[in-house]
């Protein structure tokens, strides 16, 4: 997939993605039918090839994951929420270290508990505690990868952060490339328990049951 089309592709999905979310409740789901498209992404499938393909696959896993959607949209919003509450607290109070040592652990468990979440839902059919308790153990289970992987979610996240103050123009297309970019290491990871070799299935060890 070339630069450009590339660029359109992402520019393309987070117009759907952002159309889905204008609900509000059904941000999860579009959450979840944008990584079932960048997974296809970074596997260069053919089936998201044209902007029908991507559409096609979006709204088919946006209907498949309405309700696992919700479920990880509230845990979402409940873990920020606390975690706005607690910064709240902590700067009412008087910062000190160990309070910002505290909020730092608490937002990167956050982050670990949701980080595979939304490409796990998007890719196979699970429990939602599972789907959970697999995020963790994936990200545990590839550091490496995961810790590169959130320092540029993080960088990215920044950027968009900072785009609000020009008139939003980061959310043109900085969330799809935001789920691209877990997309591309939650592709590998997915292959390495999909395509053991030499060891026993990790994807039982993990849980995982049927692709979508």
């Amino acid at each position: 997939m070339d630069l450009i089309k590339k660029f359109l592709s992402l520019l393309w999905l987070n117009i759907l993605w952002l159309v889905c979310c204008i609900p509000v409740i059904t941000a999860g789901a579009s959450t979840c039918a944008a990584f079932a498209v960048t997974l296809r992404f970074a596997d260069e499938d053919e089936e998201v090839s044209t902007f029908r393909g991507i559409a096609g696959r979006f709204f088919k896993a946006f209907r498949q994951d309405l309700l696992q959607g919700f479920l990880l949209e509230v845990v979402t919003l409940a873990g920020l929420a606390l975690g706005v509450f607690l910064s709240y607290l902590a700067w009412d109070s008087g910062l000190s270290l160990v309070k910002i040592a505290l909020l730092v652990v608490y937002f990167l468990v956050v982050f670990v508990v949701l980080f595979y979440a939304y490409p796990l839902v998007a890719r196979y059919t699970n429990s939602f505690v599972n789907t959970l308790r697999n995020s963790v153990a994936l990200f545990a289970q590839y550091p490496n990868k995961s810790i590169k992987t959130l320092g540029l979610v993080l960088v990215e996240l920044a950027v968009l952060a900072v785009s609000f103050k020009i008139y939003f123009t980061g959310l043109i297309i900085l969330p799809s490339v935001i789920f691209y970019t877990i997309s591309r290491t939650a592709k590998d990871i997915f292959f390495i328990l999909e395509n053991p070799v030499n060891t026993e299935s990790e994807a039982e060890d993990s849980d995982i049951t049927e692709e979508n």
